[in-house]
């Protein structure tokens, strides 16, 4: 090798064994301790997890859109909270919809032509009289002690007109002019138009086409009792347009609860996806483990079954203890049954091939090969879990509560399934090593079977069904689904045409990744959280193609002011007038009391006495009542404490419009000396397109900071380290890149499927990476090789089981079970390339000169004999309490006496083989005397492990 007999190579090589012994010989001691009480571990372990899963009872479910999706704290949160203050409930009286500090109690109609043509004549003008009777008169609730109410009964403000925000469509006088027509656009009167009707298209000022008109009725919610029986009107409401019928036009219809019930439904009719997910991956992950050489002693299908339990215990438990804490269950968390049961199966294969690696039993007893099972597979399992959970506990920081909670239930189900892993499916391992030493059959385990050639005058399916014999090689177990992926991987890799192929495509994918994160779009369309059956996507649909989306800025002075002083005035109307040079400010709107006020008969400016006797004088007046709720006079009514004032923004439809416009109100706010705040309630929602970036970033960052160190403290090496950083960044860009492709913008919700990626990414790739710093080689086409053997199958396997759980989602109708399916595949896909192709070319080309051995030893994995793997040495027993074996130890002719590879890969030459089933000599060879030696250290439980001298060739 390049760098073979350096001394920095050396050097790391030693530290990394050292490291590495420490902690196997953990791991070891905790396999002797499984061995020896498998049974009542398994037992005490799946006691604990339905003890844990009681705590479901407690669970609480939280589904408010806003409170979910938008970001916790924000500032728009913050200034609502402001306005609720100073403000309270406007919907009592002198309603205005502009002057709620939120979205209120309404239900919304829109009414469009049934070929969107103009409805500017008296049969559709007829029409929509008649939906906004029916809305008015026929949609009855009641409360408590059966008094009826409708619409007028509960409408907001003093009477039903003040809460139709877009009356003038129903008012005679404006029906009269629409039909000639002679209605001034987008002003008519004192009412805006633009909102409220559908594609208007006007010339010279003059209306003169509109497709459609939108009924918005809002209610009140000034007393908790009022507050129920709106709400109760909003879902009446909801029932009846369901089944109202039409002759010229067509509806579509909202309330403001729809979004957060059309949510809930269509994420619980996805859950069942889940019961054929749990079968399907089941189903393969004992296909995986079946073999297909008739051996029915050796088969390890029940193992599969048990690898899908573990973690399926591990959802349940984590549900139970996290609801009995306190934590909400949103719908979100419904896609995690799926991701923790891909990273169940994923251990699973890690430690059957451990296992598969161990001593056979005809040399080793159980307790030895669980040990090494061990040594090697669980901690290959716990880096990857300790990378999974601390993503998720990175992610629980998250400004977004959906996120949080998300990662709240994730994190602590992997934590569960991890443990599950060591406690439930490693001691269902040691049962099953048990039954195989016992020569009993996998489907029924208290028949003994007998070898092939020892039943004789049997049908042909009496020997496929029953005989079998305990496996002696790897071979022996592994199932198809485990040799044939590897053999691609290397038939690939070890071509130069392979290599160059494998570097085109990296070169392409890494070049279309970049160009899709320069493309991608951020924020969140709320009707994608909705099955496209839903009344309320079909809302939102119309809503986006047909109207306007215009909201009114409320400017507030959030404290007391002299407003008889001219200074005030004048910062008023200069933050005014900076407002309105924005490019997305209508300069023609402006709902300002204290311009109406002043061209009153009732003002006066001598004293801020003066000043608010005629102000109190004027809002009693009919052209000063609709300012009542603008204003926030003290106790005593001598002083103005608030006061709000309005513009108009244009038409705004993409979010990168919506955030950066409400980042410019804001700092004109912060550069005046007026004490005031520029908000509108659509600005809780905006928050998320500001916050999502760079967010995301953040929690990405420490995150795969996280993964680095843990894969430092396990892989102290930082060639190593960098490699993982670079496949992981690569990893990562590709998912961003390629959420373009599939027209996936950057939101809350795909944030959580990315916090789930970078834990998920690292995974396959820490596989690898662990394979190629443990095996043993005299060439880098050797050490690839013999990596691949190790990890390329469960690694493919894993893979493989969970983009087949994920296959469901396809059929899903939700955003969230949908975009969580892309994301996976893009996260399962690009992981499992990388690992399979692009990582093993990069280490391939910087191998790191770990484990090269002597050019007198071979190591070869395609070598696998009982004997030969017999032959690493890697631990043994004094044989206390073992009468068939002799107390010397197991031929040490190799270098890898603490288990850094497979024993399967270990060839020493020349010295013969011994014969099956021949005994081991009780005294070491005189070829044994050339090999170089070691120390023994005891692990414990009369266990020891081979250590060369720190002057032994790396």
């Amino acid at each position: 090798m390049a760098c073979e007999g350096s001394s920095c190579c050396s050097c790391c090589s030693i530290c990394h064994r050292k490291w590495e012994s420490l902690i196997e010989n953990a791991f070891g001691r905790l396999g002797s301790f499984i061995s020896s009480y498998s049974v009542k571990i398994m037992i005490v372990c799946i006691v604990v997890n339905l003890l844990l899963t009681i705590g479901i009872m407690n669970i609480e479910v939280e589904n408010d859109v806003e409170t979910l999706y938008t970001p916790m704290d924000s500032q728009a949160i913050k200034d609502r909270s402001v306005l609720r203050n100073l403000y309270g409930d406007s919907t009592n009286s002198s309603f205005r919809s502009y002057q709620l500090s939120d979205f209120g109690l309404y239900g919304d109609v829109m009414i469009l032509s049934k070929n969107k043509t103009t409805i500017m004549s008296q049969a559709y003008v007829d029409e929509i009289n008649n939906i906004n009777i029916i809305i008015r008169n026929t949609i009855i609730v009641s409360d408590s002690s059966g008094q009826t109410y409708t619409y007028d009964d509960l409408s907001a403000g003093s009477n039903p007109n003040e809460g139709i925000a877009s009356v003038v469509v129903l008012l005679n006088t404006f029906q009269d002019n629409f039909i000639i027509p002679n209605i001034t656009y987008p002003v008519y009167g004192e009412y805006i138009l633009s909102p409220f009707l559908a594609h208007a298209g006007s010339a010279s000022g003059m209306l003169n086409s509109a497709s459609g008109v939108k009924l918005q009725y809002y209610l009140r919610q000034s007393q908790t009792s009022v507050k129920e029986l709106s709400k109760k009107w909003e879902k009446a409401f909801v029932t009846k347009m369901e089944n109202l019928q039409t002759n010229l036009t067509d509806i579509a219809y909202t309330s403001s609860d729809s979004l957060g019930t059309e949510l809930d439904k269509n994420t619980n009719s996805d859950i069942k996806f889940f019961s054929v997910t749990f079968t399907l991956m089941m189903t393969y992950a004992s296909i995986a483990s079946l073999t297909i050489n008739c051996n029915n002693v050796a088969n390890r299908m029940n193992l599969g079954i048990a690898g899908v339990i573990a973690p399926v215990l591990a959802i349940a438990s984590a549900f139970g203890f996290v609801s009995a804490i306190g934590v909400e269950f949103t719908n979100i968390v419904g896609v995690m049954p799926f991701l923790v049961v891909g990273i169940g199966i994923d251990d699973m294969f890690i430690l059957m091939s451990g296992m598969a690696d161990a001593p056979p039993l005809s040399e080793v007893s159980i307790k030895q090969r669980v040990i090494f099972m061990m040594q090697k597979g669980a901690v290959a399992i716990t880096i990857t879990s300790l990378t999974d959970l601390l993503a998720f506990v990175v992610g629980a920081s998250s400004v977004f509560k959906s996120i949080r909670n998300f990662c709240i239930y994730t994190g602590v189900s992997v934590f569960f399934c991890y443990l599950n892993q060591l406690f439930f499916l490693c001691p269902a391992i040691t049962i099953n090593e048990h039954r195989t030493k016992g020569s009993k059959h996998f489907c029924c385990s208290c028949k003994t079977v007998k070898p092939r050639n020892q039943y004789e005058n049997k049908s042909k399916c009496f020997l496929l069904c029953v005989p079998g014999l305990p496996p002696e090689t790897r071979l022996d177990v592994e199932s198809p689904m485990e040799k044939y992926p590897k053999k691609f991987i290397l038939f690939i890799l070890n071509h130069t045409i392979g290599k160059f192929v494998v570097v085109v495509v990296f070169l392409a994918y890494l070049s279309s990744s970049i160009y899709g994160c320069v493309n991608l779009q951020q924020g969140l369309q709320l009707f994608n959280l909705v099955s496209k059956d839903s009344y309320y996507y079909k809302y939102s649909v119309w809503d986006e193609n047909y109207f306007t989306t215009e909201p009114m800025i409320t400017l507030c002075v959030t404290s007391e002011q002299e407003y008889h002083r001219s200074e005030t005035r004048n910062l008023i109307n200069s933050v005014l007038s900076k407002t309105k040079l924005d490019s997305y400010i209508d300069d023609n709107v402006e709902i300002n009391w204290l311009t109406s006020y002043k061209q009153s008969a009732h003002y006066n400016a001598a004293t801020e006495s003066n000043f608010v006797s005629g102000l109190k004088d004027f809002l009693a007046t009919q052209s000063g009542q609709s300012f009542e709720n603008d204003i926030v006079f003290d106790s005593s009514r001598s002083k103005v404490l608030s006061s709000k004032f309005y513009v108009k923004a244009n038409n705004m439809k993409t979010s990168n419009e919506q955030g950066d416009f409400m980042k410019r109100m804001r700092e004109i706010t912060e550069n005046t000396a007026l004490p005031c705040i520029l908000y509108t309630p659509a600005f809780v929602f905006f928050e998320q397109y500001v916050q999502i970036m760079p967010s995301t970033l953040q929690t990405l960052g420490i995150a795969v900071a996280a993964m680095l160190i843990v894969t430092f403290i396990f892989m102290p090496n930082l060639r190593v380290v960098a490699i993982v950083c670079i496949t992981l960044i690569s990893i990562l860009s590709g998912i961003l890149g390629f959420m373009y492709y599939w027209d996936l913008t950057l939101s809350s919700i795909t944030m959580i499927h990315l916090v789930m990626s970078v834990g998920f990414s690292v995974d396959f790739s820490v596989h690898i990476c662990h394979a190629f710093m443990s095996v043993e080689g005299n060439s880098r086409d050797t050490i690839l090789k013999n990596a691949i053997d190790r990890s390329g199958g469960p690694v493919v396997n894993a893979a493989f089981s969970t983009l087949l759980g994920i296959l469901m989602l396809a059929f899903s109708s939700s955003y969230i079970f949908q975009s969580f399916g892309i994301l996976m595949f893009l996260v399962i896909g690009f992981g499992l390339i990388h690992a399979a192709f692009f990582l093993p070319l990069l280490l391939y080309a910087l191998l790191p000169c770990f484990h090269t051995i002597d050019s007198g030893r071979v190591i070869d994995s395609s070598v696998d004999s009982r004997s030969q793997r017999a032959s690493s040495g890697v631990f043994w027993s004094s044989f206390d309490n073992d009468k068939k074996h002799k107390e010397t130890p197991i031929d040490k002719q190799t270098s890898s006496m603490n288990g850094d590879i497979p024993v399967s890969q270990t060839r020493p030459l020349p010295k013969p083989l011994p014969k099956p089933n021949s005994s081991r000599p009780n005294s070491r060879s005189q070829h044994d005397e050339n090999i170089p030696q070691g120390i023994v250290k005891d692990i414990g439980d009369g266990y020891k492990m081979y250590q060369p001298h720190k002057n032994h060739a790396s």
